[in-house]
């Protein structure tokens, strides 16, 4: 090796060693100083998820479950409220564009959402009824006639600034551009209410919509008439007769039975989420049964006519309650397997035990043979399965037999058991 490249590769080193104390001592000197403001993360929540609209009357019901992460990254979500937006389009008309439709204009509602809890809070009673993230809840909206008349959401496309030719082709080496995005949904056939919610974080910041959901404008169909409500020991059943009338916008209907409280009840209904039908899907026939008759305990019930319009469907006003209280008119299975063994001045009787949970005891009957005639040899019902006769008569004949009754006032008895004779000694 020259002594000039020897030199060299020291000055190199040097400048290497200075530029890396330049790094250090400018570190040093930045420790504890307040550097420029970093951008604030954006934590906006994801869209809301579960959107579904339920129509029952001239009432809308929307469910939905509130954003519970951020629309982008990691970390914990921010939300202050949820905005639900909706339109009435005409017959025809194309869904929005969320630039139009996403408008303060057509918020009808904003609910607040309660803060996440922060860790190692000490939890006290929460007296907070927003909800929180990842709760499902519920919203309605009551259907006037102004919603009815249609919006214009998107202002039409004069027809000259409408583009006569197609599209230039791209130049050679680039890529064709992406086809323009569809709408939301296509044109409804008939006059329909769109809806959609997202959520805003606290800093203003708004996160994605939801997946829309729409409902028809059509008119109810008629509700149901009501006809009877009967009971068995282990159900109940009532049947109605269709609408009095039927709709040309929807003809044909189905049907809905939804549970209703009783005359005079003091339950409160929960009045934003629509209730849940007992049938797990609509009904063509004009009948229904559930199972539980619990006697004394009155049972009522509405029916909601259906119709269905494409994917949707619309609800009736509820009929007129149909109630039944059921009553325990069913007497226990006669008991079986008597027996009876005579002694020195007693017959004894032995039989099987009957099941029913309602068992008030048994009574125990006798008579002289042939038997035609029994009467009873206790006074009040005996829980005991046997039973000691000592009134016999050495040399008579006696035969017996035993019935079960429940705890119903008055109680209903069973049929006789079999009979058996036996002779007193």
């Amino acid at each position: 090796m020259t002594l000039r490249s020897e030199r060299s590769r020291s000055r190199r080193a040097a400048r290497a060693l200075c530029l890396a104390a330049a790094v250090l001592l400018a570190g040093a000197a930045a420790c504890g100083k307040k550097g420029p403001p970093l951008a604030p993360l954006n934590r906006a929540p994801e869209a809301p998820k579960a959107v579904e609209a339920r129509r029952l009357g001239d009432t809308v019901y929307l469910r939905l479950t509130v954003p519970d992460k951020p629309a982008a990254g990691a970390g914990e979500v921010s939300i202050a409220y949820l905005e639900v937006y909706a339109a009435t389009l005409a017959p025809g008309a194309v869904s929005p564009p969320n630039r139009d439709f996403l408008r303060p204009a057509f918020v009808i509602a904003k609910i607040p959402v309660r803060p996440p809890p922060v860790e190692d809070d000490v939890p006290e009673e929460n007296t907070d009824k927003r909800p929180k993230p990842g709760d499902t809840i519920g919203f309605l909206e009551q259907l006037t006639p102004a919603l009815r008349e249609p919006q214009e959401v998107s202002k039409p496309v004069p027809a000259a600034a409408k583009p006569e030719s197609a599209a230039p082709t791209p130049p050679p080496g680039t890529a064709p551009a992406p086809p323009a995005a569809a709408p939301a949904t296509a044109a409804a056939p008939v006059l329909t209410r769109v809806y959609a919610v997202r959520g805003v974080a606290k800093n203003g910041a708004p996160g994605p919509a939801s997946t829309r959901v729409t409902v028809p404008l059509l008119e109810p169909p008629a509700p149901a008439r009501p006809g009877a409500a009967t009971f068995d020991s282990s159900s109940v059943t009532i049947t109605w007769q269709p609408p009095a009338s039927s709709s040309d916008e929807a003809p044909g209907v189905t049907y809905n039975v939804y549970a209703a409280p009783a005359p005079g009840s003091q339950a409160i209904p929960d009045s934003t989420s629509a209730p849940a039908p007992l049938n797990p899907a609509p009904l063509t026939d004009t009948r229904f049964s559930q199972a539980g008759a619990a006697a004394g305990q009155e049972r009522c019930f509405v029916v909601r006519s259906v119709a269905t319009v494409g994917t949707a469907a619309i609800e009736s006003e509820p009929s007129e309650p149909m109630c039944v209280t059921p009553r325990d008119i069913y007497p226990p299975a006669a008991p079986k397997g008597l027996a009876a063994v005579s002694g020195a001045g007693v017959i004894n009787l032995i039989w099987d035990a009957n099941t029913e949970p309602d068992l008030g005891g048994y009574i125990v009957l006798r008579g002289e043979a042939p038997g035609d005639t029994l009467q009873p040899l206790t006074s009040e019902p005996t829980r005991e399965t046997r039973f000691a006769d000592r009134t016999v008569v050495t040399g008579v004949t006696y035969v017996y037999a035993i019935v079960a009754v429940d705890r119903q006032t008055p109680p209903n008895q069973s049929a006789l058991s079999a009979k058996v004779q036996e002779t007193a000694r």
